[in-house]
């Protein structure tokens, strides 16, 4: 008896898309997610990181979610779009995990290219996304100030600080280059980048500055070099997004 495929996202004819795309970096891509940077924050900046700046990023805010939801894979977001140059070939990706290694992928950013450096970046950005999703938690999705200010203490003390120990030691052993391998930026990279405008929305630069932790902030320094982040984090649409992140996570 053959089944029907669960959702067309899982559907095994997508897998000729995915190999015409998998190593293309001139397709444009589409990122359906809320009007915040959220979880489908990492997946734009890997594609501003790809393409050079977000002219081949187009953002979907889905504001009908009780009617779209039941359409998902999962029910959640954000969900990814990628289309040839041509046009004629398109893939989709759900999940966010998914989304931002198969973007990383694409874009050379696990090191160069060893089993090593892709274990080391992986690694690290796990450790990260760990404590992304403990602040997501604790404090994001957590709508009463005072369960917020009581969840703060426990929040810096068993997740923030032992992150910010572990990662400034790995850092500054390489150098305190910003970078997690080599030199050249990878996923773990984006994902510190991104998790310290959290600590510092969480708590300003009582925890994470340039004196404090030199070798993550270099990480946030070498972000800011590349033209394409640059431009994104300048752009309207990027400090309207996290003007809506702060208002609805608090960071």
């Amino acid at each position: 008896m053959v089944h029907p495929v669960a959702h067309p996202f899982f559907d095994p004819a997508q897998a000729a898309a995915f190999n015409t795309l998998a190593d293309k970096t001139n397709s444009s891509f589409e990122v359906r997610y809320f009007h915040l940077h959220g979880q489908g924050g990492l997946s734009r900046t890997l594609i501003v990181i790809g393409t050079n700046g977000h002219s081949r990023l187009t953002n979907v805010h889905e504001g009908d979610w009780a009617d779209y939801k039941p359409t998902t894979p999962f029910g959640v977001m954000p969900l990814l779009t990628e289309t040839s140059a041509d046009g004629k070939t398109k893939l989709q990706v759900a999940e966010s995990d998914a989304i931002e290694r198969y973007l990383a992928r694409k874009f050379g950013l696990f090191g160069n290219g060893t089993a090593f450096e892709e274990v080391l970046v992986n690694t690290f950005a796990n450790s990260t996304q760990g404590l992304i999703m403990s602040i997501f938690n604790s404090h994001g999705l957590i709508e009463d100030p005072a369960v917020r200010t009581k969840n703060k203490g426990p929040l810096i003390s068993d997740n923030i600080a032992p992150w910010i120990k572990y990662h400034e030691q790995h850092l500054q052993a390489n150098g305190a280059n910003g970078h997690y391998v080599g030199n050249k930026v990878s996923l773990a990279d984006v994902k510190t980048d991104y998790v310290v405008s959290m600590i510092q929305g969480l708590s300003g630069d009582e925890l994470i500055s340039e004196e404090k932790t030199p070798a993550i902030w270099r990480v946030r320094q070498e972000m800011d070099k590349i033209e394409g982040v640059a431009k994104w984090k300048a752009s309207e649409e990027y400090k309207s997004l996290g003007k809506e992140n702060f208002d609805f996570l608090g960071y």
